[in-house]
């Protein structure tokens, strides 16, 4: 799993690199589907399977913007799939998106 940290409202930015067997860059059978994304209280962002999109053979991205305000914050999972040329199987991957809050926190409060 690879692990990207953000900010509440950042736009992220994943990419999928697809190797043969031997290590070179290939094209997959279908272009890879972003199939989910888990938000940190564990429902689903709407709209959702969505294509990524080639850069190069082998290389695809996906962008998406985060919410924002403290409930933005934490742990986000980015659930991507493909089938493989080389041997036609399906390949899951995940992505573990972290949002943090800036400079550590989100609000102070000054007591009197």
């Amino acid at each position: 799993m690879d692990l990207v940290t953000y900010y509440p409202g950042q736009k992220v930015t994943i990419f999928l690199e697809t190797l043969d067997g031997y290590g070179v860059r290939e094209n997959v059978i279908s272009t890879p589907t972003v199939n989910r994304i888990i938000f940190p209280n564990f429902t689903l962002a709407p709209g959702y399977p969505q294509f990524m999109m080639q850069l190069d053979t082998g290389l695809y991205t996906f962008q998406f913007v985060l919410p924002t305000g403290a409930a933005a914050v934490g742990s986000y999972l980015v659930d991507v799939g493909y089938n493989r040329v080389s041997d036609g199987y399906s390949i899951i991957k995940a992505y573990q998106v972290v949002v943090i809050a800036p400079y550590g926190n989100y609000s102070a409060t000054i007591g009197n």
